[in-house]
């Protein structure tokens, strides 16, 4: 086994380029869109008729305290040109005591500034009114502020555990979902090489050399098996230690999912490795295929997103899905061995299964 292991890193010593580059496509891909859901979404605004610029400005900084919008002040030729041109997808007129959403398409953005805004206005003109029958409104807004921050009754949620509700971190599941996708194409090319050194005669000429077949496909399974561990590896340990990630998970659930999810994974793509005869064939079937397992899976995507019952039943045949259910279990919602050990075990189950059809279909493919 170990001087077929060695003749692996020798050539991925020579061109390691492919590794780096699914690492760097790792880190890339979490910036461009895991980042972006953290940000606020920027809405242009404009003062009407009746208005002074102080007071809009006002709104505005009241508007921006809390929320997931961002508003700024423009001009109201520059913002209407802009959404009749389809540069801007709303904006907002921002009135004495009212306001306006402009927008010439419908969109789903509309509704939640128009709730944002709706709950701010309210509370700001019940203060109002409030204070015109008191000469001191900075007094009655002192006095709703400390009401607001310390109501006589107020309503607390928490988990059916009894600990307290957290927001949804898309962020940390786009990390983990593409950490996981990418490593899908490192080690589907690197068990690949079966298929070429069979094609090219290597595979024979080794069998006569006093090692065994078993020894020849555990050299290869178990270099795949390591180079995937190793990049994901690198990109979970650059995004905690360097850049600051909190993975919200222990060391020993991320070894043991990672480790179940790339074995599971190696297996898969021996079992793709026996359905066809030449590497260029599988290289073309699974550069086709794999991209589609996260989008099947719901990677991209909130929970409860993906609601198709057939769907749903053909992600089940997916380790990511499985490494991703436990991932997130255990990081957002801090969940111990019991509660994700079907999804650990439905990796075991699979890896059995996949390698005993795959290696299976490999040698009589080629017998």
């Amino acid at each position: 086994m170990l001087p077929v292991f060695l003749a692996q890193w020798m050539k991925e010593k020579r061109s390691p380029y492919m590794v780096l580059i699914f690492i760097v496509l790792s880190i890339v891909a979490t910036f461009l869109f895991g980042s972006h859901t953290e940000t606020k979404l920027r809405i242009d605004a404009f003062s009407g008729e009746g208005i002074a610029a102080a007071e809009a400005e006002q709104w505005l900084d009241r508007l921006n305290e809390a929320g997931p919008f961002l508003f700024t002040m423009r001009s109201e030729e520059n913002v209407i040109a802009d959404v009749r041109q389809g540069r801007l997808e709303m904006a907002v007129k921002l009135l004495e005591n009212d306001f306006r959403i402009i927008s010439v398409r419908e969109s789903g953005n509309a509704n939640l500034v128009q709730q944002h805004m709706q709950s701010i206005y309210t509370e700001e003109l019940k203060i109002k009114a409030a204070a015109q029958h008191s000469n001191d409104t900075k007094q009655i807004r002192d006095v709703m502020k400390v009401y607001l921050e310390q109501p006589p009754m107020s309503l607390q949620s928490s988990t059916p555990t009894g600990n307290a509700l957290e927001s949804y971190n898309m962020g940390l599941q786009l990390l983990f979902g593409f950490t996981l996708f990418l490593v899908i194409f490192t080690i589907g090319f690197k068990v690949n090489a079966v298929t070429a050194e069979k094609v090219s005669g290597i595979w024979n000429r080794v069998i006569l050399s006093p090692v065994t077949k078993t020894q020849m496909y555990f050299g290869h399974l178990t270099y795949s098996t390591l180079i995937g561990i190793v990049q994901i590896t690198i990109v979970f340990c650059l995004f905690k230690y360097v850049l600051g990630y909190d993975l919200g998970v222990n060391a020993a659930f991320l070894t043991i999912i990672s480790v179940l999810y790339i074995i599971s994974t190696v297996a898969m793509s021996m079992l793709f490795t026996g359905m066809f005869k030449t590497p260029e064939q599988f290289r073309g079937f699974f550069s086709s295929v794999v991209p589609m397992m996260p989008v099947l899976s719901g990677v991209y995507m909130p929970p409860g997103t993906i609601t198709s019952e057939v769907m749903l039943w053909i992600s089940e045949f997916f380790p990511i899905k499985h490494a991703m259910d436990a991932l997130i279990g255990v990081s957002m919602y801090q969940q111990g061995w019991g509660d994700i050990y079907l999804s650990l075990a439905k990796l075991l189950l699979m890896t059995v299964i996949f390698f005993g059809i795959g290696i299976n279909m490999v040698e009589r493919r080629r017998a």
